[in-house]
C-alpha cells in the first residue's frame, strides 16, 4: 500500500512539473478567452471516433487469446474502457485492472489475461516508436525540431540506442524465463504445493506473454493496429477545426499524425492520464514545428485532453453497466 501511495505521489509530482512547464509562459486569461470561443461541431464525431477505437482495440485483444475461448465482444470492450477509466485516475491501474475484470468475468487464469496485456504494450511500443521514426523522417524532416519538443537535442547517439536495447533485453528475458519454467515443470521437480502455484500462476503469465502465437490472421491484427492508429490521428485531426488550424496555419491530416506520435509519447510517462506531459509535448509541437503559438497550442492540449478524460469517465461506467445488462440478458 505504502509502495502504491508513493507511485501516486510522484506522478502527482512529474504531471505538477509538466504542466507548470507547459503553462509557465502562457497568459491564462488568454488561454481562457481562446478556450470560450471554440467551435464545438467537431465534438460529436470526435466521440464516436474514440470509442470506435476504443471498440477495435478490444477487437485486436481477443485475437489474443485461442478461438475456442468464447469471449463476449462486451466484456473485452467494457474491459478496455475500465483500463482507461482507471488510468484516468491511478497511473498503470488500468493495465491491471483490464485482464482481472475479463478473467473474473469469464473465469480465466488473471495471470494469463496480464501476460496478454504485457504483450500488448510491447506491441503498441514497437508500433509506436517504428510510426515515430518514419514520421521524423519522412514527414517532419528536421530532427532538430523534434529534439526540441522532447527538450533532447543534447542527446548524443548512444542515448538513443538505449531504448531498443531496452526493449530487446526485457523481450529475451521473459522469453528465457517462460521457457525455463516449463522446463522445470516438465520435469516435476517441484513437491512443495505453493512453490506449484507459484509456478503455475508465472507459467500462466509467461503464456500470456508468448499469446502472439495464437494470431492465426496476421492481416486482420495488422489491419486492427493500422485501424487503432488512424482513429488516434483523426481524434487529432478533427479538434485542429475548433481553432481554425487548418486554414491558419495550414495543419493537415500529415500534421495530425505528427502531433499523434509526439502526444502518444506525452501519454506514455506515467501520470494520471498523461496529464502534463500530454499537454507539454502538443504545445511544443505545434509551437516548434508549426509555428502556432503557445497560448493556441495549449488550449488545443487542454480542450482536447478534457474531451478524452471527460467521455472516458462517461463510458467507463456505461460500458460496465452494458456488459452487465447483455450478460444477464444472454
Amino acid at each position: 500500500m505504502t509502495k502504491r501511495i508513493l507511485n501516486i505521489v510522484v506522478s502527482i509530482i512529474v504531471a505538477a512539473m509538466f504542466l507548470w512547464l507547459a503553462f509557465q509562459s502562457v497568459n491564462l486569461q488568454e488561454l481562457w478567452i481562446q478556450v470560450k470561443t471554440i467551435s464545438v461541431w467537431w465534438i460529436p464525431p470526435f466521440i464516436v471516433v474514440t470509442l470506435l477505437s476504443h471498440y477495435i482495440r478490444a477487437e485486436r485483444w481477443k485475437l489474443l487469446f485461442p478461438k475456442k475461448w468464447k469471449l463476449r465482444r462486451s466484456t473485452l470492450f467494457a474491459g478496455v474502457m475500465l483500463g482507461y477509466f482507471l488510468n484516468n485516475l491511478v497511473p498503470r491501474l488500468g493495465e491491471i485492472s483490464r485482464p482481472v475484470y475479463v478473467a473474473r468475468q469469464h473465469g480465466l487464469s488473471k495471470s494469463n489475461m496480464i501476460g496478454t496485456i504485457v504483450l500488448e504494450r510491447f506491441i503498441d511500443i514497437i508500433t509506436m516508436l517504428t510510426i515515430f521514426l518514419l514520421t521524423i523522417f519522412f514527414i517532419v524532416r528536421d530532427t532538430d525540431l523534434v529534439l526540441r519538443v522532447f527538450g533532447t537535442e543534447n542527446w548524443m547517439w548512444y542515448h538513443f540506442a538505449v531504448i531498443p536495447v531496452v526493449i530487446l533485453l526485457i523481450v529475451s528475458g521473459i522469453l528465457l524465463f517462460y521457457k525455463l519454467l516449463v522446463n522445470f515443470e516438465n520435469k516435476n521437480q517441484l513437491k512443495n504445493p505453493y512453490l506449484q502455484k507459484i509456478v503455475g500462476a508465472a507459467k500462466s503469465f509467461g503464456t500470456g506473454m508468448v499469446s502472439v502465437r495464437n494470431i492465426s490472421h496476421w492481416p486482420s491484427f495488422l489491419l486492427l493496429t493500422a485501424a487503432i492508429w488512424f482513429g488516434y490521428i483523426i481524434m487529432t485531426y478533427l479538434p485542429f477545426y475548433m481553432f481554425d488550424l487548418t486554414t491558419e496555419y495550414n495543419l493537415t491530416m500529415a500534421s495530425a499524425l505528427v502531433i499523434t506520435v509526439i502526444s502518444s509519447i506525452g501519454i506514455t510517462i506515467p501520470t494520471p492520464a498523461g496529464l502534463g506531459s500530454y499537454h507539454l509535448f502538443v504545445q511544443q509541437a505545434l509551437w516548434l514545428i508549426y509555428g502556432v503559438p503557445l497560448v493556441t497550442g495549449l488550449a488545443y492540449a487542454t480542450v482536447t485532453h478534457a474531451s478524452m478524460m471527460l467521455l472516458i469517465f462517461l463510458a467507463g461506467p456505461a460500458s460496465l453497466w452494458w456488459d452487465k445488462y447483455y450478460t444477464l440478458k444472454s
